[in-house]
């Protein structure tokens, strides 16, 4: 077993069903079911087993719940497969990876695929794992190392429901270790950039794709982004509102294969470490300056260090950070940012409206679990599941750790996992990916999760947990409440995965969000949302003017009913991942919006009143709706 492997003792629960108030707004049949667990959590040191936990429920699921279907669309489609560079010696970095990103690179109304990959480890890097940690094994590494040429995967969405290869002609035919991905306008010239993080060195691909053709631009060294650290997760978000995205960077640990550590469960065969061995690092924010060129302001602003009258006080703000999702949880207008780290302590950075922030994890009660222990702290997303103008948080957790679900409670958060069947659905997993998706438009934000474990080996030593682990899908049945229906929701839901990045997009423009699974050392899964558009809904593609192009960071609020639908515009979110910029409402079973509020970046506001469902609605900061689609349905 791993070093320092969680394991929580659990009682027995019993499901209670009541019919939610929140139906009758949005016209939708509703059950919830709570549940009531108890326990504590014990953290137990390596030689230990886990206790043998009860297998999954069989419950059965209400109608709306699997009205939805999702269908894998990826033969035919994606020819990818994430290439880890392992070869047998189980370097730290080959387990972790890689993400996905949805774009429209080439403004077609098509949200198109980016897929990051790693690459073989290079004659060097093994030379030097001989050399270091790696020397009293160095017997069993091959003295004659293949190499495969691996790059990521551009992928053009042909409107018809299928992909096209543009990796080479678009220039992103890079080799690199790869890790997570950003889209975003940085220089507002109405196409999206790439940013990609990788294990030695990021890089920033800038758009200059015309009607002549696709191309893409490494500008990494002219904007100062390269770096030299591991990055993991990262987000475009304009923190001081001057209308250009300015860059987040997540770093993980410090690593390199001379350093490389030995475990094993055994005391023979080598097994994936966990990050606790390794020292963290200071994450990084850039500023855009505008004239494509960033300049790095994380101690300045409170990233690196704690602020005092303006200044660096105290020990450095380390962590080992693999996630990070903007959300304003204060609802102030200005955006925060939610750092996920692995075996250390959360970070919620404040915006202090000045160009500095205050890390106040703490403080909300973020940091830490219910048992004030550290857990694994992967993916993270934000969403109002409530329908109280307050976002509620979602974070992976390592196996026997479960989601944290945590419920924004006036600025204080309060993890209702354990109190749940998200927490009793999700103890056996291990979670990367995470995102919340209204995936039957019924108005109310659902969870989806991708599951994988980090040991190939995992069953030698609990027989209860797999490597390969299916999605987790909950049904948001209100009251902040859900019910757990992956086996219900077709079969590539029910299927094991060892995956990692997640993110959505509505790829055929039919109304309803598909999804796309990525794999450690496999293919992707691109599913295909079928049933989502029986409720109506609403598509929202927003242009800045006054804020950045991409309108990262506008607060959108949809009244439908009696109830208040919000949503924010992001960059980042889930696990080294990003879904689409527009935004998706679903509507239930109402015609249409009584209103919408759109509140930008810089301050200024749209407003628009009676707006009929089923259509996709192009809005510019400056002009309002300046062209509508109807959605496409077969």
């Amino acid at each position: 077993m791993p070093p320092l492997q969680r394991v929580y003792v659990r009682c027995m629960l019993k499901p209670i069903r009541t019919a939610s108030p929140l139906s009758k707004a949005m016209s939708a049949p509703r059950t919830v079911c709570a549940l009531i667990i108890g326990g504590l959590a014990t953290l137990l040191i390596a030689g230990c087993n886990s206790p043998s936990l009860p297998k999954e429920s069989v419950r059965q699921p209400t109608l709306s719940e699997t009205s939805v279907q999702f269908t894998d669309i990826s033969a035919g489609n994606i020819n990818f497969r994430h290439n880890n560079g392992a070869f047998g010696e189980k370097l730290m970095p080959e387990t972790v990876g890689s993400g996905v990103a949805f774009l429209d690179y080439d403004n077609d109304g098509y949200q198109d695929i980016y897929l990051v990959n790693g690459r073989d480890w290079t004659d060097a890097e093994i030379n030097a794992y001989k050399q270091g940690n790696g020397r009293k094994r160095a017997s069993l590494v091959p003295p004659q190392h293949p190499h495969y040429h691996s790059t990521g995967m551009l992928l053009h969405n042909k409107g018809n429901g299928t992909f096209a290869d543009a990796t080479v002609q678009a220039g992103l035919n890079v080799e690199m270790y790869g890790m997570g991905v950003a889209v975003g306008d940085y220089d507002n010239d109405g196409r999206p950039d790439l940013f990609v993080t990788a294990l030695d060195r990021n890089y920033l691909f800038h758009n200059e794709t015309t009607k002549a053709g696709v191309k893409f631009r490494d500008v990494t060294l002219q904007a100062g982004l390269q770096d030299s650290a591991w990055s993991t997760g990262a987000a475009w978000v304009d923190y001081d509102r001057d209308g250009k995205l300015d860059l987040f960077v997540c770093h993980y640990i410090q690593w390199t294969p001379a350093t490389d550590l030995f475990a094993s469960p055994d005391g023979k065969n080598k097994s994936y470490i966990g990050p606790i061995s390794y020292r963290g690092r200071v994450n990084r924010l850039y500023h855009n300056e505008g004239n494509g060129r960033f300049k790095d302001v994380s101690e300045a602003a409170g990233i690196t260090h704690r602020l005092k009258d303006g200044r660096p006080t105290g020990a450095a703000l380390v962590g080992k950070a693999l996630g990070i999702a903007i959300c304003d949880y204060n609802n102030d207008g200005w955006p925060d940012l939610i750092v996920t780290n692995d075996t250390q302590p959360n970070f919620l950075f404040r915006n202090n409206k000045n160009g500095t922030f205050s890390e106040v994890a703490v403080e909300s009660n973020l940091a830490y679990n219910e048992a004030g222990k550290t857990r694994a702290g992967m993916g993270v997303d934000t969403a109002d599941i409530d329908h109280s103008g307050r976002d509620t948080v979602v974070i992976g957790n390592f196996s026997n750790e479960m989601l944290g679900l945590y419920q924004n409670r006036g600025g204080l958060f309060m993890d209702m996992a354990p109190r749940s069947e998200v927490g009793q659905a999700s103890m056996r997993f291990l979670t990367f990916g995470c995102a919340f998706l209204d995936y039957d438009n019924d108005g109310w934000p659902d969870i989806l999760v991708a599951n994988g474990h980090v040991d190939t080996d995992i069953q030698k030593t609990q027989p209860d947990i797999a490597y390969a682990e299916r999605p987790l899908l909950f049904h948001n049945v209100g009251q902040g409440r859900f019910q757990e229906v992956g086996l219900h929701s077709g079969a590539a839901l029910a299927q094991p995965l060892v995956a990692r990045g997640l993110a959505y997009a509505d790829i055929d423009l039919d109304g309803d969000l598909d999804v796309l699974l990525t794999t450690n050392g496999g293919a992707p899964h691109l599913l295909r949302n079928d049933g989502g558009n029986r409720n109506h809904s609403l598509r929202l593609v927003l242009q800045g003017t006054k804020s950045n192009r991409s309108a990262i960071g506008a607060t959108v609020e949809v009244k439908v009913g009696q109830e208040t639908l919000r949503r924010m515009v992001r960059s980042g979110s889930s696990y080294l991942s990003q879904s689409e910029l527009p935004i998706t409402f679903g509507l239930g079973q109402q015609a249409q919006a009584e209103a919408i509020t759109i509140h930008w970046p810089a301050g200024t506001t749209t407003h628009l009143q009676a707006i009929a469902a089923n259509q996709i609605l192009f809005i510019n900061e400056a002009k309002g709706i300046v062209k509508r689609l109807p959605f496409k349905r077969s």
